[in-house]
């Protein structure tokens, strides 16, 4: 029976709106009309990266980076007003408060670095405090460019030193123990003063209050990441502390994955003894960002690594938020916000590893200890340790002690 003719029209008319469709699929594919009215979208241009006050970097052979460590008494001279700018600003929340704000003199450098140069080899002819002034604001742009990729070393060591706080020969001595090792061991150094973080913090009273200055060393070690892109690890020390065993490798000893595994103290209680939440049983060595060590009640941030890739560097970013400096229950600083970062935070948790103190570690001890406790005491130092830190005791005087007692001491190989 044939079809009626209004069938056809209808059929055809279907066959026409599916060519209209096709068409207009293929017009969109080729021309794309919604784009050619849309705002394009392009990747953001960022700004390439630079030290915390200026735009600048001079780049060093050198894998010892630290300070003229000799213009630490024309540094006390100048004090703090001659080595920042100062402006007063009004407090947003107190109106009738004014605070003092801090700012690199490397704000008023010339855009043109060559210039800035030449202005500033002028002044040291000139002035032996000028030139501790310029060597001093100009140390942050200090980074390391190897002559060549192999000379990279894998382990920088970082350490903030306190003009204001110790002497001279104390200084250069802690400074010279941190490049005696690095240079046995083919390894970085990064030094920086500890005043030079005052814009950071943008108070002068960090610099007596022993818990407020403890945050510099967040600060130290992320400029040491800038400083060497490419190294694996940095093992920040503090000040108060010594290397003591120069012939320890601490890739070998400690970070390698094996020996990483076997000293991880699993399950162990974040806030010691008897805190509820614990390191994962089931860490895996190569996952670890973070090395710690813990006291009897706490864990300690004199002495801790921490692996140089986006995750590492990120949660020193977080550590070292502002959110946490300001807050004002954390009565051990940084040692406290860790805590509650790993306690409340289980991806970095997930990342952290808690080794026996003595590894990285070992803490001073004022009585004498019988060597047959040396298999049983996991905190105290004893002769062939890596390294020593007093950072407990109570003036610059008894550290100075200390340091001199250290270094004259024979050095033997670390346990393993």
């Amino acid at each position: 029976m044939p079809a009626p003719a209004s069938f056809s029209r209808i059929r055809s008319s279907k066959g026409n709106a599916w060519i209209l469709v096709l068409l207009g699929l293929f017009l969109f594919w080729v021309f794309d009309p919604i784009s050619l009215f849309a705002p394009r979208f392009t990747s953001p241009d960022y700004p390439s990266p630079h030290p915390f006050g200026s735009l600048h970097t001079i780049g060093s052979t050198s894998k010892y980076l630290y300070p003229p460590i000799e213009d630490a008494p024309l540094l006390r001279e100048l004090g703090l007003s001659k080595l920042f700018k100062e402006t007063r600003v009004r407090d947003a929340n107190v109106p009738e408060v004014e605070n003092t704000v801090f700012h690199s003199l490397n704000v008023d450098d010339d855009p043109d670095p060559v210039k800035q140069k030449a202005k500033e080899d002028t002044q040291n002819l000139i002035s032996a405090h000028d030139r501790a002034k310029n060597a001093f604001k100009n140390q942050e742009k200090v980074v390391y460019r190897p002559k060549s990729k192999a000379d990279y070393p894998k382990v920088v060591i970082v350490t903030a030193v306190d003009f204001q706080m110790y002497g001279l020969d104390y200084l250069a001595k802690v400074v010279q123990n941190r490049v005696n090792y690095a240079h046995a061991q083919n390894y970085g150094v990064y030094v920086r003063w500890y005043q030079e973080f005052v814009p950071i913090l943008n108070s002068k009273q960090f610099l007596t209050a022993k818990e407020r200055a403890k945050w510099v060393r967040l600060y130290c070690l992320r400029a040491a990441m800038f400083a060497f892109p490419e190294a694996e690890w940095f093992w920040y020390l503090d000040q108060d502390g010594l290397i003591a065993n120069e012939k320890v490798n601490l890739i070998d000893y400690l970070l390698n994955r094996d020996d990483l595994s076997s000293s991880a103290i699993r399950e162990q209680p974040v806030i010691p003894p008897y805190g509820l939440i614990k390191t994962y049983k089931t860490l895996q060595p190569e996952n670890v960002r973070l090395v710690f060590t813990q006291s009897e009640t706490k864990i300690e941030t004199n002495s801790f690594i921490v692996k140089n890739d986006v995750i590492g560097r990120g949660i020193i970013d977080i550590w070292s938020d502002k959110l946490f400096l300001n807050y004002n229950n954390f009565p051990h600083g940084p040692d406290s916000a860790i805590t509650h970062i790993l306690q409340w935070h289980p991806f970095v948790l997930s990342k952290t590893v808690i080794v026996p103190a003595r590894m990285i570690n070992s803490l001073h001890s004022e009585e004498k200890l019988p060597e047959n406790a040396k298999g049983s005491d996991y905190i105290h130092y004893f002769t062939g340790d890596l390294a020593v830190q007093w950072s407990s005791v109570g003036s610059p005087e008894e550290s100075a002690k200390l340091l001199k007692e250290y270094t004259s001491r024979d050095k033997k190989a670390a346990p393993k």
